[in-house]
Formats: C-alpha cells, sequence, structure tokens
C-alpha cells in the first residue's frame, strides 16, 4: 500500500472512532445523565482504553455540548431545508404542514438519544451551554415568524401576533415530543408518531382559522 493509501486508512479509522466515541456518550448520556455519566464508561462501551477519549476530546463537557449542538442544528436545518408548495389555501397548508411535521418527527426518532439529552439533561448541566440554546429558539422564532407573515399574507392565517404565536407553536411540539420521546407516555398509550403529528397540525390550524374562503 502506498503512503497515501496508508494516511487515508488511518484518517478513516480516526473518523470512525470518533464515530463510535460519539455514539457510545449519546448512550450513556441519555441513560445515565451528564452528572452520572463517567468518561470511563464511555470508553468501554467502545473498547478502546480511556486515553484514547482525550486524543478526541478535552473532557466529558466538551464531547456533551458537541452532542447537543448535533442535535439543534438537526432541528433547524430540517425546518430549514423545508420547501412547501405554493400555500394558496388552508388545504395545501394543512398537507404542507403534515410533511414538515413527519419530517421532524424522522428526525427526532432517527436520533432519540440526542433528543433525550436535550429535554433531559441541557438546560441542567452548565450555564454556558443556555447561549447555544437561546440562540436556538431565537433562530427558530425567527422563521417560523416570517413564516407565520407569509401565510397571512397569501390569506390562510388570520393576523394575529406572529411571534407569539411562533413560539407557542415550538412549546407545544417540544411537550408533544417530550412526553413521546423522553417520558415514553403517548408512546406507552399507544400513540402512533403519525397521529401525534395529525393532532398538532389540527391546533395549529384551528387556532389560525377565520371565516376565510376556503374550507378547513
Amino acid at each position: 500500500m502506498s503512503d497515501i493509501g496508508r494516511r487515508k486508512s488511518r484518517s478513516e479509522k480516526r473518523a470512525d472512532r470518533r464515530v463510535a466515541i460519539k455514539q457510545a456518550a449519546i448512550d450513556v448520556f441519555s441513560e445515565k445523565g451528564y452528572h452520572a455519566a463517567k468518561v470511563s464508561q464511555i470508553v468501554k462501551r467502545v473498547g478502546v482504553a480511556q486515553g484514547t477519549f482525550y486524543l478526541y476530546y478535552e473532557s466529558k463537557h466538551q464531547i456533551f455540548g458537541e452532542l447537543l449542538n448535533d442535535f439543534l442544528t438537526l432541528v433547524v436545518e430540517t425546518v430549514a431545508n423545508w420547501e412547501p408548495a405554493e400555500l394558496d389555501s388552508r388545504e395545501v397548508l394543512r398537507e404542507e404542514l403534515t410533511n414538515v411535521g413527519v419530517q421532524l418527527t424522522n428526525v427526532i426518532l432517527e436520533n432519540q438519544g440526542l433528543a433525550t439529552i436535550f429535554f433531559k439533561e441541557a438546560l441542567a448541566v452548565a450555564p454556558e451551554f443556555n447561549q447555544l440554546i437561546e440562540e436556538f429558539y431565537e433562530t427558530l422564532g425567527a422563521m417560523l415568524t416570517n413564516f407565520n407573515g407569509i401565510l397571512c399574507e397569501r390569506g390562510v392565517i388570520k393576523p394575529m401576533n406572529f411571534q407569539l404565536l411562533a413560539y407557542m407553536t415550538i412549546g407545544m411540539v417540544e411537550r408533544v415530543i417530550a412526553e413521546y420521546i423522553v417520558t415514553g407516555v403517548l408512546a406507552e398509550g399507544g400513540v402512533e408518531p403519525e397521529e401525534v403529528v395529525e393532532h398538532l397540525v389540527m391546533h395549529f390550524l384551528a387556532g389560525t382559522s377565520e371565516a376565510v374562503p376556503t374550507k378547513l
């Protein structure tokens, strides 16, 4: 094998090990909580020496911050990358909200460990993470506020405080996700993900309706 080939192989192995360490950290943090989690527990799941962890991360605090950022980025990108159709009726709005709701639900279900870490641990770990979380809510709130304004301009929702509507929507979705993913209350009750999305969309539409010329 050439020197280039060997370097590439070492680089790939290093990248794979980093991914393995991150996945183990997700499992340990989500199961035990940040404060009870130990680096020794993380590396044990990977099958490497504890010193190997410190080749990639300075501390469990650093890797926790990276995992938190990963989750928040996934949520924002899912919403930002959504390309709705021409929203010119309440029925099209229902369909498009359902589409993005399903997309977001799938992302969260595929990353349940990260979601658990965010909802159970993020706000109770360290003050320096608060700024990251605040910026996340500001970004998401601004995106939804702008979206609500566009919907009103097109005549599919009634005039209201669009920023307030944005944060109310975030709060509603967040609470349902927490009860479905983290506590498992809704999942244990036999509620399917599609039903969760359907109800969230239904309540958004009910709260933004008025005497518009199109049917709900």
